[in-house]
């Protein structure tokens, strides 16, 4: 729409990927994008959609298509592949909608499902309920990849999906008189033989119930009968005929008489003493040891903790002849060598947006210009993105969020990048003041960004003026419009809503310091002079501020007759000229009157 773009780097590449006198001659097929084969393609319409019903020159897309190939003739592109919940029918020609059930399916029909839709599970090609019917025996409903898994326990024959393990648990064994359930402390679960679960007299993590038929944690008490059962806490037992005793205790229990019953400090992996944060031996991860002198003892404290002798963003650390920090907390990134790092803030989610599985690119400029970035996709398709972090399903606010992120958000709330902002608190206050039905109307005062014309509520509605990448507005498979902000700019207006298919780009008012904007508003140009409004390249002023006027690229005051550098020299010259001359004068005449 009036710009020339390169094809190495954004937004350029994102739909040409070569060019020769300055037409497209290959197009980003990665981004749905096929080549016109007509002879002389209309201006700007070298790459069509694959979805672009409308097309150009007798060429066009089809409807719901993402990726295709160009047509041989004039007419429809060759469909490859449908969006989201639809398959391409090479019978009719057309994408077809996927069964109610599946998320995505193959192209071999409606109801050969690929993925599920949450609350579903892949069971061969079908998409079936997680409660009734059940999956088969040996297999388990995973609610991480919404598909029936097998158990892969050996000899376990029924399991289940356990969160705190983040895999199956076993139920029950093949041929329970020989093989045992035990379960370990983590929750994790086998089937052995007795022998694999205690040694009689021998100290062990489990112990054999008096009819050897189950074998017991040595921290299990539920056991209904009296000498099968463990004690609270306990890590390490033996047991020959009568109650098992305990040996050892689990971390952060303290032994005493016999008994796991008291708790060390929170942060203590081994103390002398429960209940006593100065009585600590060891810590948990993520803490180190210190000396306190008020009161005197050793205590944990968090490797976080700069206050302490910690450093910001440490989430392990050794404290073992000086204080090194071994690794970061998951929202900062590692500086400096393995074993000793510095952490350097990344992301305002703690979780940084579910580690590399996730996304914490949407960033957000405050009012002051200083910028933070936050969750855009949450790692974890149970979780989503609400004002800028995490949260666990059942606390969308009404938004409407799925597979990680948010495509939809009620009143109050606005979409941007991926997640959905409250226009009541930072960092949505920072964008946006007030939102109707999802979409940003107006931004916050003093702001750095400008509402998206003619978004809606599956929109991103709100975009910063120095956003040179943009955003996108309507349906991919229908219309599509793009709006881009300028590189450095700080204030602009936003751009116009074109009539098609098209892309604007905002108007720039005021840039990052020290440049300031071109005449037409487009660019942001380096600009020294303090008296130029406008530059219109690198130190080059285009238009000066008032009571300046422009003279070889250089504002020069209007307050009295602009004279040339030669003619300043001139009487700069004739100045010391007539300032020598009254000053011997003065000196001539002080002597004279003096011997007089």
């Amino acid at each position: 729409m009036g710009g020339c773009y390169r094809t190495g780097s954004q937004p350029g590449s994102e739909i040409c990927t070569a060019a020769e006198g300055g037409k497209c001659t290959e197009c980003n097929a990665d981004n749905g994008l096929f080549k016109n084969p007509a002879a002389a393609p209309d201006a700007g319409r070298e790459c069509l959609l694959c979805w672009d019903t409308t097309g150009a020159n007798g060429y066009k897309g089809v409807d719901k298509c993402t990726t295709c190939e160009t047509p041989d003739k004039e007419g429809a592109a060759t469909c490859i592949e449908c969006r989201d919940g639809y398959f391409w029918d090479n019978s009719v020609k057309t994408c077809q909608a996927c069964d109610e059930k599946c998320e995505t399916c193959t192209n071999t029909g409606a109801t050969n499902c690929k993925t599920c839709k949450p609350g579903t599970y892949l069971k061969g090609a079908q998409c079936i309920d997680g409660n009734s019917p059940k999956c088969d025996a040996g297999t388990y409903a995973d609610s991480k990849s919404n598909k029936c898994m097998p158990c892969r326990i050996e000899n376990c024959a029924t399991c289940e999906y356990l969160d705190k393990i983040n895999g199956p648990k076993c139920l029950t064994c093949n041929e329970p008189s020989t093989n045992l359930l035990k379960t370990e402390i983590d929750g994790t679960t086998s089937c052995v033989v007795a022998a694999k679960c205690a040694v009689a007299s021998q100290p062990g993590t489990h112990f054999l119930s008096d009819s050897n038929d189950k074998c017991i944690l040595c921290s299990d008490d539920k056991d209904g009968t009296e000498t099968n059962k463990g004690t609270p806490g306990c890590r390490t037992c033996t047991k020959s005929g009568a109650k098992p005793t305990c040996s050892a205790c689990l971390d952060g229990y303290f032994f005493e008489s016999g008994s796991c019953v008291k708790k060390c400090d929170q942060s203590c992996k081994m103390c002398s003493a429960a209940t006593d944060a100065t009585k600590c031996e060891s810590c948990y991860p993520g803490y180190f040891l210190v000396e306190s002198t008020e009161p005197p003892g050793k205590k944990c404290v968090p490797c976080d903790d700069a206050n302490s002798g910690g450093r910001e963003g440490c989430s392990a650390c050794s404290n073992t002849g000086g204080f090194k920090c071994t690794d970061c907390k998951a929202n900062y990134q590692k500086e400096g060598s393995q074993d000793n790092y510095t952490c350097k803030k990344t992301c305002e989610d703690v979780t940084g947006c579910g580690g590399i599985a996730g996304a914490c690119d949407a960033a957000v400029v405050d009012g002051s210009g200083n910028t933070k970035h936050y969750c855009s996709f949450c790692g974890e398709s149970s979780k989503f993105p609400i004002d800028g972090v995490c949260v666990n399903t059942g606390s969308e606010n009404g938004n409407t969020c799925k597979n990680g992120v948010c495509t939809q958000c009620t009143t109050g709330y606005f979409l941007y990048m991926g997640g959905c902002y409250s226009v009541s608190t930072a960092p949505g206050s920072h964008m946006c003041k007030t939102a109707g039905e999802g979409i940003c109307t107006a931004p916050s005062e003093g702001s750095r960004y400008f509402v998206v014309p003619g978004a809606t509520n599956q929109d991103q509605s709100v975009l910063a003026c120095g956003n040179p990448v943009g955003t996108v507005t309507g349906n991919k498979a229908q219309s599509t419009k793009a709006y881009v902000g300028v590189d450095g700019c700080s204030q602009c207006t936003p751009p116009t809503d074109p009539a098609a298919n098209g892309m604007m780009v905002a108007t720039c008012t005021a840039c990052e310091a020290p440049k300031k904007p071109t005449g037409n508003g487009v660019g942001c140009a380096a600009c020294s002079d303090a008296n130029c409004r406008h530059c219109k390249a690198d130190e080059k002023c285009g238009t000066c501020n008032e009571g300046f006027s422009l003279e070889g690229g250089k504002c020069v005051s209007t307050g009295g007759p602009n004279l040339s550098t030669g003619a300043i020299a001139g009487i700069a010259v004739a100045a010391i000229v007539v300032v020598g001359g009254l000053v011997g004068f003065l000196c001539w005449w002080f002597i004279c009157r003096g011997k007089a």
